[in-house]
């Protein structure tokens, strides 16, 4: 007995020397272990490092993992040893940083899990981040190294901070990020769904599942990334979507990637479930509770390709034909199988002949869509006739659409996964236009009715834009006597008339904007991303002085910082000056319409009672006067720096003389108008006093003595 009392004495001191706990600490040190409930913190304690049994389960099952500490259920991000969990009745269990710089997950003396790191750095540590990314490093100071991260091998959740990389060489897959979904909602093991970029390239995020023959099936996808949103997921205020940003290129060393950041204090996650939908969380941090934000897929539109090849699949769940194309097999059709989708009811003539004719090809129009997959992008292409115009062209083109986010986009194949958006659902985001390539012939009457009923409707809606030509002509005749266009009256501020091709709002998703909000007296928009003023306010912390970067004749300058992150220049005209309207209508109709590498970006634009605002991209090196006028910073500007400022210059005022659609002299060149980016190239900005020449003309008057001293 006294044997046997000693034996295991001398076993328990062992073990007590062989494991040093961490309890509660931010740093797990080499040597060191995790047991039992011992936790590692993050910094800010958002997230803890323990071992738990997933709820749901009978207890028996014990993994390591990341956790939401502030959550008030037990919410798990990452798992290290989630296809091996440990028995929760053995005698030990443990997580240990070795010698060797090796993260191990141990039952007793085996090892279940285990990062395979090996380093002769030394100092070994294990820290949770604040973001949720557990790092292995050794080494210290200068000679520390990061050997090892959670965010590398991702389980079933996205977190802001991570990437969704995609790099190819050579046509073929080298590194993509994928995750995986658990296999049931208490068992952390892979299960059948994954996510991540498209393996093609066309920057698309896909959801697959996995057969029963262990063949990987689409299950869903996001649709084409058009500047800041994706085409298939409908815009809705505050969705959670405000902070996916796409960088990179899938041929170089990082891929093409996505990040997310978040653009408030909660925290975020979305996560791939067992069933194959993909969910965005927030957590409300008064009750800890996790509310849901967005989902998808949840209906059976929005899964992959519900209706086959070439038909589209509406609100209600019922699959259509495209016009110019009927049912493959009208037996499976009448039953609601629609797998086999639908063929060309008659064979395009590729020729381009006028509608009217009994030949020739043309466009129907399906509004507000989902776009269909396997896009093929044409950079060269920068208009909407030029996008349909190339279709035509070529006979293997059996669609486009063409938008600002999107550039022209075109089909090859059949048309797959498209969705209908419900009309009136989403604010400010009702889908795509996709222009269908039929036979001219599929566009006619049909019948003699169906003639009679087309032109007595057009008949109708002639006389009604009539109508409607007629009052808005008599709008715009008052609108520009109160602005003394022609008229000779006094321009008030408040009201504001831009030309016709500005009164369209563009479709964008990327910033923080309604598209209800207040705009001019008159109801006028701009081709421009609205901001609230709230907003504006916001961003440069209520236009404080310590954001102020300059002031002009027509008003003060701050820098902001968007809700996404975005750093912008934001430009407040004054409400005293009656050139300031002049001045906002000038940028408005220019810059939104002109677009190259060296003319200053505008972002949107604010009009809210009598303040105005225009918001364009941040330059972080300001102006070039800033630089020659300064003697402590002109001898940054090498020879090498000043050529490339000059040429920069003249190849912005080629393109405004020359190049581009309008003819706009400036009429305000100089050295404070000329902006920097980080990498000194140079921005023509301030087109407040520009003119606009016809194409024909090369002399114009003016009102007003103006230009640059």
């Amino acid at each position: 007995m006294a044997r046997a009392t000693s034996a295991a004495l001398a076993l328990l001191i062992f073990l007590l020397c062989r494991h040093v706990h961490a309890d509660a600490g931010t740093t797990l040190s080499q040597g060191q272990s995790l047991a039992g409930n011992d936790k590692l913190l993050s910094a800010n304690g958002a997230f803890s490092l323990s071992f738990f049994s997933p709820r749901g389960g009978d207890g028996s099952r014990m993994y390591l993992g990341v956790m939401f500490a502030k959550a008030a259920e037990p919410t798990v991000p990452w798992v290290a040893n989630r296809d091996a969990p440990v028995s929760a009745t053995a005698s030990s269990y443990s997580a240990t940083v070795t010698d060797s710089g090796d993260l191990r997950v141990m039952e007793g003396e085996r090892v279940v899990w285990q990062t395979n790191t090996t380093s002769s750095a030394g100092n070994f540590t294990l820290t949770i981040q604040d973001t949720g990314n557990l790092v292995l490093a050794g080494g210290s100071g200068a000679q520390a190294v990061h050997l090892w991260q959670s965010f590398d091998y991702p389980a079933d959740t996205f977190l802001p901070g991570m990437n969704i990389t995609l790099a190819r060489r050579g046509g073929a897959v080298v590194r993509q990020t994928l995750f995986r979904s658990w296999r049931s909602p208490d068992d952390p093991a892979p299960g059948n769904f994954t996510l991540g970029q498209d393996p093609l390239g066309s920057s698309q995020l896909f959801i697959w599942r996995r057969s029963e023959d262990g063949k990987d099936v689409t299950h869903w996808r996001s649709g084409q990334w058009a500047k800041g949103s994706f085409v298939g997921i409908p815009y809705r205020p505050l969705n959670g979507l405000y902070g996916f940003q796409l960088s990179g290129d899938p041929s170089q060393s990082n891929g093409l990637y996505y990040t997310f950041q978040r653009f408030n204090s909660s925290q975020y996650r979305f996560v791939l479930q067992p069933n194959g939908t993909e969910t965005c969380y927030q957590l409300v941090d008064a009750t800890g509770a996790w509310e849901v934000v967005w989902s998808q897929p949840t209906l059976p539109c929005q899964a992959y390709n519900t209706c086959g090849p070439n038909a589209e699949c509406s609100a209600a769940d019922h699959c259509t034909c495209l016009r110019g194309f009927e049912p493959k097999s009208e037996a499976e059709y009448g039953s609601g199988v629609w797998a086999q989708g639908c063929v060309r009811s008659s064979q395009l003539t590729c020729s381009e002949r006028n509608v009217s004719m009994s030949g020739g090809d043309a466009f129907a129009v399906l509004s507000g869509v989902k776009l269909p997959d396997l896009a093929a992008w044409e950079s060269a292409v920068i208009s909407a006739d030029a996008c349909r115009q190339w279709c035509l062209a070529n006979c293997t083109c059996n669609a486009y659409s063409y938008s600002g986010g999107t550039g022209c986009l075109t089909w090859a194949h059949e048309l797959l996964d498209i969705y209908q958006f419900p009309s009136g659902q989403f604010p400010n985001g009702q889908g795509y236009d996709l222009h269908i390539k039929v036979p001219a012939s599929a566009l006619g009457s049909g019948s003699k009715r169906r003639t009679r009923i087309i032109v007595s409707v057009l008949f109708v809606l002639a006389v009604v834009l009539a109508a409607c030509g007629f009052l808005m002509w008599k709008c715009r005749r008052r609108i520009r006597d109160k602005l003394g266009v022609g008229g000779g009256k006094k321009r008030t501020g408040a009201a504001l008339m831009l030309r016709p091709a500005t009164m369209k709002a563009k479709h964008d998703f990327s910033g923080p904007k309604q598209p209800d909000q207040e705009v001019a007296e008159n109801g006028d928009g701009c081709e421009l991303p609205m901001f609230t003023l709230e907003t504006l306010a916001a961003a440069t912390g209520g236009f404080s002085e310590a954001n102020k970067l300059g002031e002009g004749g027509f008003g003060l300058v701050y820098k902001g910082s968007l809700p996404g992150g975005e750093e912008v220049a934001v430009k407040r005209l004054s409400r005293s000056s009656g050139q300031g309207c002049q001045e906002f209508k000038n940028e408005v109709t220019l810059i939104s319409e002109l677009q190259h590498r060296n003319l200053v970006r505008i972002l949107g634009c604010c009009i809210h009672g009598h303040e105005k605002m225009l918001v364009y991209e941040y330059m972080p090196n300001k102006s070039l006067d800033a630089f020659l006028f300064d003697p402590a910073r002109r001898g940054l500007l090498d020879w090498k720096t000043r050529l490339h400022i000059i040429e920069g210059i003249a190849r912005g005022l080629l393109y405004l003389h020359r190049d581009s659609r309008l003819r706009v002299v400036h009429r305000d060149l100089k050295a404070s108008n000329i902006l920097l980016d980080h990498e000194m190239n140079p921005k023509i900005s301030d087109f407040g006093m520009a003119r606009i020449f016809g194409g024909d003309k090369n002399q114009e008057n003016t009102n007003r003595v103006v230009g640059t001293l």
